[in-house]
C-alpha cells in the first residue's frame, strides 16, 4: 500500500457509500455501505466511516464527496428564502411571483446599455423585503456581455443589508436571461444549506484526526474545492449521476463507456468518452426549474431498487400483467420493513382483499402505510383528519375506517399530499424484494419478500418465482429501452417497447416468457453500477448485444467515481461579427470580443480568436494555480464554432470554448 490514499464518499438516496483507494495502482483498499440518513446526511456519513479501518482512514490525503443535498433541498423547497431582482425586460418565473421584482436597466446584444439602472427601484424593493429573506439574487439582461448593472445592484444590496448576493453572470456565460435568473435564485437558496453540510464534513474529518484536502464532485463530472462549492452549490445538483459514470470508467478501465447506475429511487444512464463525461447541451432541470447549470447528459428512469411494484386495475379480477407497474414512487421494501417492524409479516398474512376491490397505487395486497415521525405542521383540516387516522405502525389503507371520510371513500388525493410532505411513508413490494425471492440478494428478510411476491402472483394465477422472473425482465427492459434512446434518440419509447414486448412476457397467452423481436447492438461497453445490478446481466443480454460488465466493487462505484473527477475550468467567449458588404462585393468585417477586460475590436478573425484563447487560458491557469496545480499539469482543449445564417455571407458570431483539465491530487 502506497502513501497516496484517497477517500471517496457518495451520500445517495438509499445508501451512503465510502471507498478507500490507493491512487497509485487504482486499487480499492476498503469499501463500506451504510443507510443514508434523512434529512441530515451527516449521520449516514459518520456511520459508513465507522465501518472503515480507522488506521487506513487517517492515512488518506484526499477526500472527495458527492451528495444529494442540493437536489433534495430544491425538490423539497426547504432552502433559504431568497428575493430575485431581474434587471431589464424579463419574464418573472412562475415559481417566484411573490419573491421577485423587475426593474429598469440591462444591456443589448452588443453589450451597450439599454437604459440606466433603476437603483432607486432596487433600493425600495430591497428595503421592503429584507426582513423576510436571507439572501438576494440578481440577473440582468445580457449581463454575460456586460455585467455592470448586476455588479452595481449587488454593491447596493450589500450596502443596504449585508446579505449574500448571487449574480447571474457569475454562474453562467450562455444566453438565456430567464434561466440565468433561476440559476442565481436557486444558488442563493442553497448557500446556507451547503455551508452547514460542508462545515459538518470538515468537522467530522478533523474529529477523526484526518488531515485531508477536501473536494466535491459537480454535476459536470469535475471536482471543486469546498470554498468554490460554498459559493456555487447549485453546480452540485446531480453530482451522483456524474459520480456513477466516472466510477464506471475507473473500475472497468474503459475510457469510453456507457454507465447504468441503479439507485433506490431511479436508474441513470450516462456516457463518458475519452475520459470526459458527455455534457448536455441543455441546462439541468430540477424540480421543474430550468437552469443554466451544465450537467452530464443522462437519461433518468423513475425506477430503482426501492420502486413500488403495484397493480393498476378496476378490481382484482380484472388485473392483467400489463397492469403491473414499477414506480415511479419509492417505498420501503417489504424485506427491509420486516426488520424494522417484525409484526408486518403477520399483518400481511391476515389481510383479506375482496375480489371487487379496485387496485390503486395506495390500495394493494402488499402496500402498507405509517407515519414517518416528522412533525405535522401547516396541514389543512382535511389533511390533519387523514393524518390522525394513520398509525405509527404499518397498516393497510383499506383497513382505515371508511365511515370517517365523506361518502365513505378513502381520500387518495390527501394521502398523496401527505406522502409528498413526507409525513407518512409507504411500505411495498419492490425489485429489491424480487431479488430476495430469487436468492440473488439477501440483505434483509427474505420471508417477507416471498410473502409479498406470493400475494401479487396469485392475482395472475402465477407462482411467485414466475412472477419475480417477469418483474426482472420488465425492469431489464426498462433499462434497455433507456440505453437505446440514449445512444440513438431517433427511436421513440413506444417503438422500442413494441419491439421488446414479446420478451416482456405479454403475449396472447398472458404468460411470462418469449424472446425479443429485435436485439440492439452496441460497440460501446456498458458498465453496471449500484447494488445489486449484477443480478440483471442475463436479462439485459437478452435485449442488448454489447459487452455488459459489472466490475469488481460495482456496488460502491459512485464513491470511487468521486475520486475520478478532474479539476476543470471552462471559459466561453463570444465574438460578434459586424459585416458590411462593399460595392465591389467584398466584405468589411469587425470582430468584437466581450470579456471581463471589457470589449475589444479586431479587424481579422485570427487575431480575435487568438485573443480570446489567451484570455481564457490565463483565466484557467489562474484557477488551477489557486488549487495547487502547475500550468504544465493542465490539459487545454479549444473548440470554436461559427454561427452562419446565410452561406453567402460571413458568420454573425464565433463561439470560443476553452477547457482546462487537471488531475485532482494533493
Amino acid at each position: 500500500m502506497s502513501d497516496n490514499i484517497s477517500l471517496g464518499i457518495d451520500a445517495g438516496g438509499t445508501y451512503t457509500d465510502a471507498a478507500l483507494v490507493d491512487m497509485d495502482d487504482r486499487r480499492i483498499i476498503d469499501s463500506k455501505k451504510a443507510l443514508t440518513t434523512y434529512p441530515n446526511p451527516l449521520a449516514g456519513i459518520q456511520n459508513v466511516l465507522d465501518l472503515l479501518d480507522p488506521e487506513i482512514l487517517k492515512k488518506a490525503k484526499l477526500l472527495s464527496v458527492s451528495t444529494t443535498f442540493a437536489t433534495n433541498t430544491i425538490l423539497e423547497k426547504n432552502g433559504a428564502t431568497v428575493a430575485l431582482i431581474l434587471i431589464g425586460s424579463q419574464k418573472i418565473p412562475e415559481h417566484l411571483i411573490d419573491n421577485c421584482a423587475v426593474v429598469r436597466g440591462g444591456h443589448n446584444y452588443s453589450g451597450k446599455e439599454n437604459e440606466p439602472l433603476d437603483l432607486e427601484g432596487i433600493s425600495e424593493y430591497v428595503l421592503s423585503v429584507k426582513d423576510k429573506v436571507s439572501a438576494f439574487a440578481v440577473s440582468s439582461f445580457y449581463s454575460i456581455l456586460n455585467p455592470e448593472h448586476e455588479k452595481a445592484a449587488r454593491d447596493l444590496i450589500h450596502e443596504l443589508t449585508g446579505y449574500p448576493v448571487v449574480c447571474g453572470y457569475e454562474l453562467a456565460q450562455a444566453l438565456g436571461a430567464y434561466e440565468r435568473g433561476v440559476t442565481a435564485y436557486l444558488n442563493a437558496s442553497l448557500l446556507p444549506v451547503a455551508r452547514v453540510f460542508l462545515d459538518a464534513v470538515l468537522e467530522e474529518t478533523k474529529r477523526r484526526g484526518m488531515n485531508v484536502k477536501t473536494t466535491m464532485l459537480k454535476c459536470n463530472g469535475a471536482v471543486a474545492m469546498l470554498s468554490e462549492v460554498m459559493e456555487r452549490p447549485v453546480e452540485t445538483i446531480f453530482s451522483g449521476p456524474a459520480a456513477s459514470v466516472l466510477g464506471a470508467s475507473f473500475l472497468s478501465g474503459k475510457e469510453t463507456c456507457l454507465a447504468i447506475d441503479v439507485g433506490g429511487t431511479s436508474t441513470d444512464v450516462s456516457m463518458i468518452e475519452d475520459g470526459i463525461p458527455q455534457i448536455s447541451d441543455l441546462g439541468a432541470t430540477v424540480g421543474g426549474w430550468k437552469t443554466k447549470v451544465r450537467a452530464i447528459k443522462m437519461e433518468t428512469i423513475a425506477a430503482g431498487g426501492d420502486s413500488h411494484i403495484w397493480v393498476d386495475a378496476d378490481n382484482v379480477m380484472d388485473a392483467r400483467l400489463p397492469n403491473v407497474m414499477i414506480g415511479p414512487r419509492r417505498v420501503i421494501p417489504l424485506c427491509r420493513a420486516a426488520v424494522m417492524y417484525p409484526e408486518i409479516i403477520e399483518t400481511i398474512q391476515n389481510h383479506w382483499t375482496p375480489h371487487n376491490m379496485p387496485l390503486h397505487e395506495f390500495m394493494q395486497k402488499t402496500t402498507l402505510v405509517l407515519k414517518s415521525g416528522y412533525e405535522a405542521v401547516n396541514l389543512s383540516p382535511e389533511e390533519m383528519k387523514v393524518y390522525q387516522k394513520i398509525s405509527d405502525a404499518p397498516i393497510f389503507v383499506d383497513d382505515l375506517d371508511r365511515r370517517d371520510f365523506p361518502d365513505g371513500e378513502i381520500p387518495f388525493d390527501i394521502i398523496e399530499i401527505l406522502v409528498g410532505k413526507r409525513l407518512i411513508q409507504l411500505i411495498g413490494f419492490t425489485p429489491t424484494d424480487v431479488l430476495h425471492v430469487t436468492g440473488e440478494f439477501e440483505e434483509w428478510d427474505s420471508k417477507a419478500a416471498a410473502l409479498g411476491a406470493r400475494k401479487l402472483a396469485e392475482i395472475f394465477s402465477m407462482a411467485k418465482e414466475e412472477f419475480c422472473r417477469f418483474i426482472k425482465r420488465k425492469f431489464a427492459k426498462i433499462m434497455a429501452v433507456e440505453t437505446v434512446i440514449f445512444l440513438n434518440d431517433t427511436f421513440s419509447r413506444d417503438e422500442l417497447n413494441a419491439f421488446m414486448d414479446k420478451f416482456d412476457g405479454v403475449g396472447s397467452s398472458g404468460g411470462a416468457g418469449g424472446g425479443p423481436y429485435l436485439r440492439f447492438k452496441s460497440d460501446i461497453p456498458i458498465i453496471l453500477i449500484g447494488a445489486p445490478i449484477r443480478c440483471f446481466i442475463p436479462e439485459l443480454e437478452e435485449f442488448l448485444d454489447a459487452e455488459i460488465i459489472a466490475p469488481e466493487h460495482y456496488a460502491v462505484g459512485n464513491a470511487v467515481g468521486c475520486l475520478a473527477g478532474k479539476l476543470a475550468k471552462r471559459v466561453e467567449i463570444r465574438v460578434d461579427v459586424e459585416s458590411k458588404e462593399e460595392e465591389n462585393g467584398s466584405w468589411t468585417l469587425r470582430y468584437n470580443t466581450f470579456t471581463t477586460e471589457g470589449q475589444r475590436t479586431f479587424s481579422n478573425k485570427d487575431s480575435a480568436v487568438h485573443y480570446t484563447e489567451l484570455f481564457a487560458k490565463k483565466d484557467i491557469y489562474k484557477y488551477m494555480k489557486e488549487n495547487g496545480i502547475n500550468e504544465t499539469d493542465v490539459e487545454i482543449r479549444v473548440k470554436t464554432k461559427e454561427m452562419i445564417y446565410d452561406p453567402q455571407k460571413p458568420p454573425v458570431q464565433i463561439d470560443v470554448l476553452v477547457e482546462g483539465f487537471a488531475e485532482n491530487k494533493v
